[in-house]
Parts: C-alpha cells; structure tokens; sequence
C-alpha cells in the first residue's frame, strides 16, 4: 500500500535483510497524520497504528538452523496420543488449579454476535434527547451538546467520504432498538474527534470504508479520544478498526466482527520522556492509560488480509500499543485472521483474565516488549493452525511472550505483580504452548527493532530522533548516532541493562496443556507441539554489547523465567536456545530445571517428523543416496506403509534429505525402529545399519572427526517378519543436529538387490 508523505517523513524501519540469511521480520513505519480535503471537517488527527511485528525473527537465524527449518526439523510429533482430548467443558477443575482454585470459562459467553443477544437501546427517546429520524441525516445537525437518540431504522450520513459524525466533550448518541449507521461504504468513519466523556451505545455501526480503507485507523472513536464509552454495539464489516480505544476507555459487550483490519485498536502519539531524577525515576511516559477491555465479542477481523500483501504485522482480533494500565476480561475472540489479542510496544501492567480464545489463524495472546501482565484463568484451543504452517520463523503459540517481563521498576496495580505471570489457564490443541522468547538483535536504537523510534522507559530520551529523517540509517547501523543507546552502551553498565527489552521474571504455573498431534495440523514446522524459552539473533552488529550466547543464557538461566506445576498431555517438546526441543525428563533435568512439581502423561515426542518416521503420508524426506533404491511401500508394521530400501550393489545408502538433519542436542537419546527382511530377495550383509551421524552448529562432525561423529545401530533384517530394535545413544558434548543414514557395505556377491522394509522411526530423548 502506498505511505503517505507523513510517514515517509517520519521513516520507516530498515529491513534487516542487509544482515543475510533467512527470517526476515517486515520493516515497520512510524505513524503520522491522515488528511484529506472534505466537503465536512476531516478528524483533526488521523491516527495510524504502528504496522508491527509479524514476528518472523527480526534477524536471521543461522545459516544451518535455517536449513533446518526449509528441510522439516522437528517436525509434527510421528506418536500420537491415543485418544482426541475431551472437550474443556469436561475437564474444568478436573487438574491443576493450583493457585487459588481459578477456573478458565468452559464455554464463551460473550456471545453478543449472534442474533438478538446485544441489549436493545430505549424505546423511546430520553428527556431533553435530540431525536435523529432515520434516512438521511447529511443534513442533521449533530454540532450541538447533548444526548442524541437514534431512531429505528437505517441511519446515513451522506455521499462524501469524509461525511462523519463530529463528537462534542460530553455527547451520548444511543441507539433505538434496530437502530443503524451504515456508511454504505462511502464515508470513511462513523465517531471522529480529539474529545472526552463521549459514549455510543445500542447502534449498528456498519460499511464504514470503500473496501481496504482505513489502514491503521479506526471507524468509532477515530482519535482515540479519552474516556470514551463503547457498550452494546454491534461494530461490522467496516473497513480498518471497528472501534480505537484512548485514555479511560471502556469497551463492553460489543459485537466487533468482520472488519477490515481490527475488531480494536488504538494509537496515540509518544510522549517524549521527562528528564529522569528522584521524583521521577523512570523516565518514559505512556501514551494511553487506564483503558477495560471487557465482555466483548471479537470475531472474523482483517477481512482486508491485509498480511497478503503488505506483511505488515498488523492485523488480528486487537492490538494494544504504548498503554498503561488495561483490563481485558471476558472477551470470547475466535476466528480472526491473524493474532486474537496482540499488545506491541511498551505496554505495562495488563490484567488478561476469563477470556475465551479460540480458532484465531495467529498467535492467540501476543505480549511484545512490553512488561507486568497476568495471564489467568483463560481458556485457548485451536490457536496459530494457519501461521505455524505457514513456517514464518516463529512458534505461533497460544500465548507469545516476545522480550517481555516483569520489572519491579515499573506500575503493577492492575496487574497485581511485578512479574510476568501465566497461572490457571487451559490450553487445548494450538498449535505450540507458551513461548518465551527473546532477539538479541532486537534493543533501543538498533534497526533490528521494528518499533525503531521507541526506547524503553528506562532511557532518556525515549523516543529517538533521527539524525536525517529523509535518509534512515539501516541495519546494522543504530537509528541514531546520537542517542544514548549507541554512544553510552559499551561502557556504562546500566545503560547496557535498561537499553534492552528483556525476557525475565516470567512465571508459567499451574495451567493445562492439551496436545493431539492427529488433530494439529503440524506439517513441517519446527515448533509444533512446543514449550519454548530461547533466544535467537547473528552476531552481526559491531557496536552492540550483546551477544546472541549471552542472551540465550540470560533467558534460559540468569532472568528470573519458570515454568512449574504444570500439567501436560499428549506428546509436548520442549524448545530451548536456538529452538531445539528436548523431552520433559531433559527439561526437569540439569541444566534446565524447569517444570518442578509438573506431570506429563508420559506420550513421547519424536524428533523425527511423521512422514518420514511412518511413511503413512508420503515418503517423507526418504531419498537414495548411493546404491540404492527406495520407495513407500504398501504394507507396513503399524499401519498401512513402510519404506523399502534396496541395495542395489555391494556398497549402499539412503538417507533423509534435509542435511545438516534434524535440530538436536548432546542427552542421550533412544532409537528405535520396526524392519523386516523382503521375501525372495538377497539377505542384508551383517553391517546394514542405521548411522546418526552427529553434527556442530556450522554443519561440521561435533566430534571434530567424521570417523567417530557416529552412532551406528544394525538392523539385524534376517527375519522375514517384523522385528523391533532399540538402542541407547550418546551424542557427543557439541551436538547440535543429528543426520540419519541407511548404510550397509559388502565385498560378496551374494547380497546384490537385497531388499528390506523399515517402519515406525523414533528417536528420542532416553529415559531418566
């Protein structure tokens, strides 16, 4: 889409392409205003929202872990467990709960989209009310103070885009029953105007927008005004944001469904921070404060798929951005295209709460360097399917927790801690669980931070000028040569704390984790079915103190993060560092210790993917090699395929096409498979075997040998009926991925053409 002047003035984030590689995140532009000559006043700010975080990474992963992900590392667990989960409706208060017997919603009740379930307005016009006829109100004039009343019926505004309603401080316009504002999709917005105390109840607010207008702007409350109250509305099929939010906003029981971009948003602009000193220790100010999000309905937003064609990291249920102080209960936020609930950008102290999240096609809860939040007692199921196919670099959790944390510097009113806590939710189906995440790459003043202009709260200045606004800096050069957070980071000590967004005081406890890998549609992510706490990012950056190792450790051992009593079913992996999963056993153990006090039902993940290990959809990525044939073949020991090797000469081998193979680590791992010999055909040599061939991060043997960078397992196919073969293997200290081989070698004659069938692949973490 084309940027206004405005915006190209104030810049736009540099792509972190210049850094190579894959993984890519979209450059993201800072909001100015929206004009337009009107025939009627236009909003006298048209605020945009910043176009943020799609969230692949912001820098590209390594080389070899990106090869990784293009060949299906860690792909959808190859066991499934044995019977679909049973709804959460039979399940409350069945486990779990161990903090202070929270139950999550069984069922949505904020249904308020289906027919006849939003409260019907007065029949009759309240004392001294303005009384505005249905038909064509172009000429009616709302320019007065007071309560207007909306007649029943079909309510326009006129033909020009830029006919609206002007709010004054004050004014209540409420809706009889059947009572609807259709913009029939000529004007632009239905509320505008930079004003306070307004409410709007009891309307149908529709068709606001000509078809993919109203980029980063909203159709009710279009200027974020404060202390605004939307209640009982329906808010539809309009184009942008049905509805912003500004200071002391309450949003409750709407019908926010359909529009074109966001059922929500908001955007005010940045306060540039206050000098800090003892009556003013944090610098950074909010932009919005003290809003309640509350018993909404949001449902089937970004109908424009502006992702499509801008991937621009902006669109979903809702985005919250640069407040402080919210509440979000209650809500039931299903079927959007994109993220459910998304809070971007310095956010601080939010209370999510008894919210109903399901079926969205992104990331269900999304908390992005911003800090003090609970998450309780909500409910998530089905979340991320869509995004974690599409394989974008990123896990598609129910909840993203991306370089957020709690920090005791910081308010926590709402919220009630000072930490990041997740406790007494019930997560079913999604597509991975909780991940903790953070970029090295990504802190104030470094172009790999797509909120480029913004700083933390802790540095002054918090909003960062660009030396020449017509001419960006691009990564890997800072955003300013002038700021702080280049000129001071190398040698003062607490800039380096306070100039990034960090990963820390995060507490996942108490919640459920449901996981049916026959029903999660995995494909060839390398998330899918995870638990993840890690970090990422490329050493690439010269004038930067961080290091990609020391943020990884930061986040895995030094920053405060706990998973704990919690309780998993299904096959769950847990993704550490760069992103490589271990078993639960791996991660209760040393040097992990996380989950004390959680159960697991004991389903086992595979680090091979499904195709591959059970030949049950395709070959997988089964490929000869050197004197070999293969093929799926039609039978099988569990199910209906196997894979039929044939050694065709003396020296022979297959292997799985995805080198440097599947991400790994140095626990001792269990391999197991089913083979049998194929009647009729030549006997196997005795040294047919399996080769896990062991590699480092850089692709080479992690042995430093490729002699002995290998576990070997022989197949032992001499009987022509199935048999089983397990071993325990121990990868060497700098494992980082494992490559599997068929292999087998012989001098005779006698085994030319032999032929076996292989089934039912799994390696594993070993049992404790």
């Amino acid at each position: 889409m084309t940027r206004t002047a405005a915006m190209r003035a104030r810049g736009r984030s540099a792509a972190v392409g210049a850094a190579g590689g894959a993984g890519e995140r979209s450059p993201s532009c800072v909001p100015g205003p929206r004009r337009g000559a009107a025939r009627r006043p236009a909003p006298q700010q048209g605020n945009r929202v910043l176009n943020m975080s799609l969230h692949r990474l912001t820098v590209p992963r390594p080389a070899w872990l990106a090869a990784l992900a293009v060949a299906a590392a860690l792909a959808a667990p190859s066991i499934a467990s044995a019977a679909a989960p049973a709804p959460a409706s039979a399940r409350i208060g069945a486990q779990g709960q161990a903090h202070a017997g929270l139950l999550w919603p069984a069922d949505p009740t904020a249904r308020y989209c289906e027919p006849g379930a939003l409260a019907p307005g007065p029949a009759q016009a309240p004392d001294q009310a303005y009384i505005v006829p249905a038909g064509d109100n172009s000429d009616f004039d709302f320019a007065r103070d007071g309560t207007f009343w909306f007649a029943p019926g079909e309510h326009t505004l006129g033909e020009h885009i830029y006919d609206q309603i002007i709010a004054r401080p004050g004014n209540r316009y409420i809706g009889a029953p059947g009572a609807i504002l259709d913009g029939k999709n000529k004007n632009l917005y239905a509320f505008t105007g930079d004003v306070a105390n307004v409410q709007i109840r009891h309307l149908t607010i529709r068709n606001f927008g000509r078809g993919r207008d109203n980029f980063d702007q909203g159709v009710v409350n279009h200027d974020a005004g404060a202390d605004w109250v939307v209640e009982d509305n329906a808010i539809v099929d309009n184009d942008g944001a049905g509805v912003f939010l500004g200071s002391g906003n309450r949003v409750r029981r709407n019908c926010l469904k359909n529009n074109g971009q966001y059922g929500f948003s908001m955007y005010r602009p940045p306060l540039q921070s206050l000098p800090p000193g003892a009556q003013n220790p944090v610098p950074g100010r909010s932009a919005i404060v003290d809003i309640v999000l509350e018993d909404n309905e949001i449902a089937g937003n970004n109908t424009d798929d502006w992702e499509s064609s801008m991937r621009c990291g902006c669109t979903g249920g809702g985005k919250f951005w640069d407040v402080r102080g919210a509440v979000v209960r209650g809500n039931y936020v299903h079927h959007n295209r994109g993220t459910g609930l998304w809070a971007d950008t310095n956010n601080i102290d939010f209370l999510f709460e008894n919210n109903f999240v399901r079926d969205n096609d992104g990331v269900g809860l999304w908390y992005e360097i911003s800090y003090n939040a609970t998450i309780r007692a909500n409910t998530f199921i089905n979340n991320g399917w869509v995004s974690g196919n599409a394989d974008r670099g990123s896990p598609a959790p129910a909840i993203y927790l991306s370089e957020s944390g709690g920090d005791a510097r910081l308010p926590s009113a709402v919220s009630g801690s000072d930490k990041l806590l997740i406790h007494d939710n019930y997560f079913e189906n999604n597509f991975s669980g909780v991940s903790i995440y953070e970029n090295a790459n990504r802190f104030c003043n470094s172009n790999g931070n797509t909120s480029s202009v913004y700083c933390t709260p802790f540095v002054h200045p918090a909003l960062i000028a660009r030396p020449d606004p017509d001419h960006p800096s691009v990564y890997p050069a800072p955003v300013s040569d002038q700021h702080p957070c280049y000129t001071g980071i190398g040698s003062d000590a607490t800039l380096r704390r306070d100039c990034r967004w960090r990963a820390q005081n995060i507490e996942v406890t108490g919640n459920e984790f449901y996981f049916d890998p026959a029903v999660v549609p995995c494909g060839l992510s390398s998330y899918c079915g995870a638990q993840a706490l890690y970090a990422t990012g490329v050493d690439n950056i010269a004038w930067s103190p961080y290091t990609v190792k020391q943020v990884q450790d930061d986040v895995m051992f030094h920053n405060g993060n706990r998973f704990a009593n919690n309780h998993y079913y299904g096959p769950w992996r847990f993704a550490k560092r760069y992103g490589e999963a271990i078993g639960f056993s791996a991660w209760q153990a040393a040097p992990y210790l996380q989950d004390a006090g959680s159960t697991t039902d004991g389903a086992p993940f595979n680090l091979i993917d499904a195709p591959t290990a059970t030949l049950e959809e395709s070959i997988g990525l089964w490929t000869p090699w050197y004197g070999s044939a293969v093929q799926r073949a039609d039978v099988g020991h569990s199910g209906a395929h196997s894979l039929q090797v044939v050694a065709e000469g003396g020296y022979w081998g297959a292997t799985v096409a995805n080198h440097p193979g599947y991400l790994a680590d140095n626990g001792a791992k269990r391999v197991s498979f089913w083979v049998r010999h194929v009647a009729g055909t030549a006997p196997l040599p005795a040294n047919a075997r399996l080769r896990l061939r062991w590699l480092k991060e850089d692709r080479t043997p992690a042995t430093g040998d490729e002699d002995t960078s290998f576990s070997d397992v022989f197949l032992n196919a001499g009987s022509d009926d199935w048999t089983a073969v397990s071993a325990l293997v121990q990868p060497p200290a700098l494992t980082a991925s494992v490559w599997v081989q068929l292999i087998g070698s012989t001098d005779s004659s006698g085994h030319e053409n032999a032929s076996f069938l292989l089934d039912d692949l799994v390696l594993e973490d070993a049992p404790h």
